[in-house]
């Protein structure tokens, strides 16, 4: 879905970077045997970490699997699977299609109107298997559509609808880890959502989108009653510094890092903590360059 929750291959052993791109590949394997091809195209790194995680506090039994895909059609590889990747491959089906249902509701994504015709039948699926996990993803979306037309400026509130949607998907059972995985959840969400919005807040600046930060901007310069004559004050207000973003983000992750130490988990771990601890800061880093290279390819 957004792709801020992946690894820093740079410092992950090759025996590790192995075992995590087996997952994601079980995962893949999951999403075709549930879903088909249509399940396939929602595969994305947010929701293989959380696979990971899960395998790594519960430990089930992998299966390991040997095989080609269309993606690597000359080569065998392997993929690892469980209930945790298959549980991982449901909440990409269910959150890409209520996530691509809002998209068209919001602004008539031409994109997302076919996605949500291909994915609604596996939507329906999924949202009867984890009909707890549907309705806070629709109800989150919801109020996040809602937060965002009326131009809200409270950042943590709006970020806290994507951190509530994102607890309820951590939380897999009802057992003592659900109060640290449910706060990693949380967190873990307002990280994404903060970064999406840092990341796109020149191109929402353009194209006169929505984006909280800018619309922090807009009401720190807003006129008083003695400044009416000056419109032009809405646009100039005090951007977010570079400081300001790096403190939001590490103030999230350092949520994430205090309920994650809480779970006693061995299998894995170094994956996890790469993740954590470098991954999501690399690519939220990063990926506005990576935008920007893309579009310059393109002209």
């Amino acid at each position: 879905m957004f792709g801020y929750v992946r690894i820093d291959k740079n410092e992950l052993k090759v025996r590790d970077y192995d075992t995590y791109s087996a997952y994601y590949c079980g995962i893949c394997r999951e999403l075709k045997e549930a879903f088909g091809i249509r399940g396939q195209i929602t595969l994305g790194y947010d929701l293989v970490f959380l696979s990971v995680l899960l395998t790594g506090l519960y430990e089930p039994e992998d299966e390991r699997h040997e095989g080609r895909c269309i993606v690597h059609p000359m080569q065998r590889h392997v993929s690892l699977t469980n209930a945790f990747t298959r549980y991982g491959a449901y909440m990409n089906v269910l959150l890409s299609f209520y996530k691509c249902l809002d998209d068209v509701k919001d602004d008539g994504s031409k994109k997302a109107a076919v996605l949500v015709r291909l994915l609604h039948k596996g939507a329906v699926t999924a949202g009867k298997a984890y009909p707890r996990q549907r309705r806070v993803i629709v109800k989150e979306l919801k109020n996040l559509a809602e937060l965002e037309k009326s131009g809200c400026t409270n950042i943590d509130e709006v970020a806290g609808c994507f951190g509530r949607l994102t607890a309820a998907m951590f939380v897999f059972r009802h057992d003592e880890w659900e109060k640290y995985l449910e706060k990693l959840g949380f967190f873990l969400g307002k990280f994404i959502y903060i970064a999406d919005a840092l990341c796109d807040l020149e191109e929402d600046r353009q194209k006169g989108r929505y984006n909280p930060f800018i619309q922090r901007e807009k009401k720190q310069s807003s006129p008083d009653a003695g400044a009416i004559n000056k419109p032009e004050a809405v646009e100039n207000g005090t951007p977010i510094t570079e400081e300001e973003k790096d403190n939001l983000l590490r103030m999230m992750a350092g949520e994430c890092a205090d309920a994650y130490e809480m779970l006693p988990i061995v299998k894995n771990k170094a994956i996890l903590d790469n993740i954590l601890y470098s991954g999501i800061f690399l690519y939220a880093k990063n990926k506005p360059l990576e935008k920007d290279k893309s579009k310059k390819q393109k002209k």
